[in-house]
């Protein structure tokens, strides 16, 4: 029984052993399986290796600039083998068992560089950022111009290390040196050629202005005036080039200055009306009164940028119209920014040219623009004179139908006295010496003024249009002058004393005929929208006073009926032949008036300036004037120098003009002290050019 059980049991354990030596077996197995796997496995990751070290090793020997790799002890990881141009006094396993930056450097950089590399290093260890510096230096005698970049290598979060690149920028660095002295050689160049040829074509035009104003031949004129076109036109394309080869050599400075808005407006205005006569085209201006009038900066650069972009609508422009607009924005006590825009209605510009609009020489539609003058430059000055004024320009355009340009530039402010209190509307002041374009020998016009010499020029101007002309010193002698006759149209002075303009003009109206009869206000304040203002009146229209021929001749067209109108027969003139005067007196004279100023608002006439300096004579004003002043009269005084303001620069004495504007403006605002502190040098300002006439008539 015993044994039985004995062998049984025995048979059970043996069983056991048998399963268990199954299981170890199948274990066994498995972990050769998996020694195998991991044989396998290490054998590709050390050929792996072996392939990356290789890689590595190549790409060290291989790249072409100098690479340092260190840890964030800025000990050397890796170096590219490049550095062995520079220093063979290592081995390289030396880099890779690491080695301090400073030693590695240290035969390569001076002292004082090779601190400021380290320092920067530092910096870039600390996550500070650190941009690419160009570094120029020496080794072995020659120079080098290193671009340096250290970049920051990450584990994860933590810092691993720095990569110091060194790229070789000589090559580039020189060739961009040669190339900005071919440069300013050819800027140099072009700049002393446009001098020289600059002298002879000032020649040219000034013979031909010669032959134009001494010359009764007809031939010989039309010749000159078409040798003087030419040469303008010349002259143009060299004073660009000239202002762009300044600009480019860096001798372009601007010349600032104290100048008046009102005044380069009209210079502007005038300048594109006389050579708009020819076309169809319409000029107009939409200018914001409430600009600053006096301002501080290069007006001859602004007068510059504002003719060439108005010379570009013209020169694009075959009928139509041309606007220029112009508004400022204050941006602090003592500057603002005016914002300008030159708009036409002409061929506009193709949406792929705009990009190359500004371009230096560029010449947009050739094939369309083949007969327009110019070298492309215009665009490409104007953009960096507004640039250098701190301001932008941009262009908008409609192919086939317009374009616009806008700019601004930033000036300061002299003063804040709004362009709209200037003595004149610059629109209407005059431009060179005008002629009439048409007659009308039937027309009668009424022309009504308190001031002999205003009612003289208003005669001087009409006489070319033979017009018949009734004067008028007063309002009511305006209302009995309408009374007893018939006229086709109405000039009528604002400012009157005892009845003023507005109040003859709307007695006129309740008068038989007066209704319909066009009435054309005449003033020495033309502010900016004083059109809407004189139609809320009753007026048709406003003169500026002193009276623009051009600006008459626009008025009379517009409202004297067209049966009226007659067209001139050209005729040979005789050059205009000034009588001399004594020398000393001519002399003085010269000094207190601006002639050329004068003789624009005369025709271009002499004999016609010599009348209103006589009239200007005979109208002295010192009694009164002196008068008003012991009187504490200042209403009355206002009114006095308000009317020789006018006087004043409708014979070219801008000064005089000027001051007597100030003392208008004192007399307005109540500014008594500036008035007792002015009027006497007036007086004596005023009196030495009465006796310049005296002088000038013996």
């Amino acid at each position: 029984m015993d044994i039985v059980s004995t062998e049984k049991r025995l048979q059970m354990e043996n069983k056991k052993l048998n399963r268990e030596i199954k299981r170890l077996k199948k274990d066994n197995e498995v972990l050769r399986i998996a020694n195998d796997q991991a044989s396998r496995t290490q054998a590709y990751i050390q050929k792996d290796s072996m392939r990356q070290v290789f890689y590595n090793n190549q790409l060290l020997k291989t790249y072409p600039y100098l690479l340092i790799l260190t840890d964030e002890q800025l000990q050397t990881v890796m170096i590219s083998d490049v550095f062995f141009r520079y220093n063979s006094s290592f081995e390289r396993e030396e880099f890779r068992r690491g080695v301090p930056g400073r030693e590695v450097l240290a035969g390569v950089l001076p002292e004082d560089d090779l601190s400021i590399l380290l320092e920067k290093c530092e910096a870039a260890l600390r996550q500070d950022p650190v941009p690419p510096y160009l570094l120029r230096t020496v080794i072995a005698g020659k120079k080098i111009d290193w671009q340096i970049t250290i970049k920051c290598m990450m584990k994860e979060d933590d810092i691993a290390g720095l990569n110091i690149l060194f790229v070789d920028m000589t090559d580039v660095i020189n060739a961009m040196e040669r190339a900005e002295a071919a440069d300013k050689a050819k800027s140099n160049f072009l700049a002393n050629m446009s001098h020289e040829i600059r002298t002879p074509m000032n020649a040219i035009v000034g013979m031909s202005e010669f032959i134009l104003r001494d010359s009764a031949d007809e031939v010989a004129r039309r010749h000159a005036t078409r040798i003087k076109s030419a040469s303008r036109t010349l002259l143009s394309i060299i004073n660009d080039i000239l202002d762009f080869s300044k600009i480019e050599s860096g001798k372009m400075d601007l010349v600032n200055d104290s100048y008046q808005i009102a005044h380069l407006i009209s210079d502007v205005a005038s300048m594109i009306n006389a050579r708009l006569q020819t076309k169809p085209v319409t000029f107009k201006a939409e200018i914001d009164g409430n600009i600053p009038n006096r301002l501080y900066g290069d007006e001859v650069r602004l007068k510059q940028i504002l003719i060439n972009l108005l010379g570009n609508a013209m020169k694009f422009t075959q009928s139509g119209s041309i606007l220029l607009t112009m508004r400022h924005e204050k941006i602090d006590g003592s500057h603002c920014r005016l914002f300008c825009s030159v708009s036409d209605t002409g061929i506009g510009i193709k949406p792929k040219d705009l990009k190359t609009i500004f371009s230096s020489f560029t010449q947009v539609d050739t094939k369309r623009n083949r007969a327009v003058e110019g070298t492309g430059l215009g665009l490409a000055i104007c953009r960096q004179l507004i640039e250098m004024m701190g301001g932008s320009i941009r262009v908008e355009s409609e192919y086939g139908k317009g374009t616009t340009f806008h700019f601004d530039v930033v000036s300061a402010v002299e003063g804040w006295q709004k362009l709209s209190d200037a003595p004149m509307s610059p629109l209407e002041q005059a431009g060179t010496a005008f002629q009439a374009t048409f007659c009308a020998p039937q027309a009668r016009a009424l022309v009504v003024d308190d001031n002999e010499m205003n009612l003289d020029v208003a005669e001087g101007i009409l006489e070319p249009y033979q017009i018949t002309v009734v004067k008028a010193m007063s309002g009511p002698d305006a209302l009995e002058r309408f009374a007893e006759d018939t006229f086709d149209i109405i000039f009528m002075d604002h400012m009157m004393p005892t009845m003023d303009g507005v109040e003859a003009m709307r007695r006129i109206r309740l008068m038989k005929g007066g209704e319909e009869i066009p009435i054309v206000a005449l003033t020495a304040n033309a502010l900016s929208g004083a059109a809407a203002e004189y139609r809320k009146f009753g007026f048709q229209a406003f003169l500026a006073k002193p009276i623009a021929p051009k600006s008459m001749e626009y008025i009379l067209r517009q409202f004297l009926p067209s049966r009226l109108i007659q067209p001139i027969e050209e005729t040979s003139k005789e050059p205009a032949v000034s009588v001399s005067a004594p020398t000393q007196a001519a002399d003085a004279l010269k000094a207190a008036i601006d002639e050329e100023s004068a003789l624009k608002y005369c025709m271009g006439n002499r004999a016609f300036l010599d009348k209103m300096l006589a009239t200007f004579r005979k109208n002295e004003k010192t009694k009164p004037l002196e008068t008003f002043f012991r009187a504490q009269d200042w209403e009355n005084y206002r009114i006095v120098v308000h009317s020789l303001k006018g006087n004043a620069l409708t014979i070219g004495a801008l000064n005089l003009s000027e001051h007597a504007k100030e003392l208008e403006f004192a007399a307005r605002d109540d500014r008594i002290d500036e008035i007792m502190k002015k009027h006497e040098p007036f007086l004596k300002e005023y009196r030495s050019l009465l006796g310049a006439i005296d002088a000038r008539k013996k």
